[in-house]
């Protein structure tokens, strides 16, 4: 409901026209904003240039007309009910703003804002002054400031009535209500639309936020459940695999021991600095594994791994080197060996092997 004029530019304006500069209007406007009112004009063309740049919007002017000062509100018929409803209320925090104004004017129609009628609404020129429009002010009225009598023109010394000067707030004929009264009903009623519309968003906006913090934490818990049961899949294949090593482990021991014979087969390898994949046959028997270039030249073997006691770490390496059926071999040493078979069951018999070796110290 309230209005933002901390524009510097309108203070500025309206100093300038109130201590005597050649500049004597300006026109204040919303620039597509709700709330924020803004320098939108000044001239020093009076009250006809002022007119002319009027458009089809909420606008407040202010302008300076001998020594006197009027305020300016401009409701075009085309903005709707709730602009309008809100200008009543803005309309009031302009007029506190340039606190040096005679007399405020409020009008859908241009006509109303001649230099004769607003002469005429000031107490500059004699006889009864130009009446409100009848039925629909658009705007409040601010109280007079200055009831003091001035007169009618430079050239006559007569003062002009006080009857003349104050009819925007003087009470109507008996029977009938004041111009006042319909207005501050019309302001009262505006102010509680612009309440009930500002609760209205409000709630909107209360119930908004509730409904995304919902919906935030249905999708965190969400993603928490689908967290905990990848992790528990993984433990439970770990433990499989855990399990299903130990027995071939085991199986490997009870081989070596009963016949002699190792564990042997081909694999590719890529050793700690090397950056080619080499495929071997491999042995391992005891705490060492065997590396031969084929599995028909077996007189010395290409190189060997000792593994007795010496293998710290054994792990899956699909995501690292994008190779089905690959693991590592971390050393003690810091060396990291990585490994790739032609199967699952390949690998993991080899894998079994490197455990076998590593306990054989």
């Amino acid at each position: 409901m309230s209005c933002d004029l901390t524009d510097p530019a309108i203070l500025e304006a309206y100093q300038a026209i109130v201590s005597g500069t050649p500049t004597d209007w300006l026109i204040l406007g919303y620039h597509d904003t709700r709330d924020k009112i803004s320098l939108y004009t000044t001239g020093s063309g009076g009250v006809d240039e002022l007119r002319a740049n009027l458009k089809d919007e909420v606008l407040y002017g202010f302008v300076r007309i001998d020594d006197r000062y009027a305020l300016l509100a401009y409701v075009s018929e085309h903005v709707s009910g709730l602009r309008r409803a809100r200008a009543l209320v803005h309309g009031k925090a302009v007029g506190a703003l340039f606190k040096s104004n005679h007399v405020q004017i409020n009008s859908s129609n241009l006509a109303d804002f001649t230099e004769d009628k607003i002469r005429a609404r000031m107490g500059l020129i004699e006889g009864p002054p130009t009446p409100d429009p009848s039925n629909s002010p658009v705007m409040p009225s601010s109280p007079v400031q200055d009831a003091a009598p001035r007169p009618a023109t430079p050239i006559s010394p007569a003062p002009v009535s006080a009857t003349s000067y104050t009819e925007i707030t003087s009470p109507a004929r008996s029977g009938a209500s004041t111009p006042r009264t319909e207005r501050q009903l019309e302001i009262e009623a505006a102010e509680r639309r612009v309440r009930e519309e500002t609760e209205r968003q409000k709630r909107s906006e209360i119930a908004k936020r509730q409904k995304e913090t919902q919906e935030r934490e249905a999708r965190e818990q969400a993603l928490l459940a689908q967290k905990q049961a990848r992790e528990l899949e993984r433990q439970r294949k770990e433990e499989s695999d855990r399990v299903a090593r130990e027995a071939m482990k085991r199986q490997l021991i009870e081989q070596e021991q009963l016949r002699g014979s190792g564990l042997s087969g081909y694999i590719t390898i890529q050793t700690a600095g090397s950056p080619y994949w080499r495929r071997r046959f491999y042995v391992m028997r005891g705490q060492v594994m065997a590396l031969y270039r084929d599995e028909d030249h077996r007189r010395g073997p290409s190189s060997e791994l000792r593994l007795g006691g010496r293998v710290t770490n054994i792990q899956d390496a699909s995501l690292e080197v994008l190779i089905p059926h690959s693991f590592r071999v971390d050393m003690y040493n810091g060396d990291t060996h990585l490994f790739f078979s032609d199967s699952t069951r390949d690998k993991e018999l080899a894998i079994a092997g490197f455990m076998k070796c590593n306990e054989s110290a």
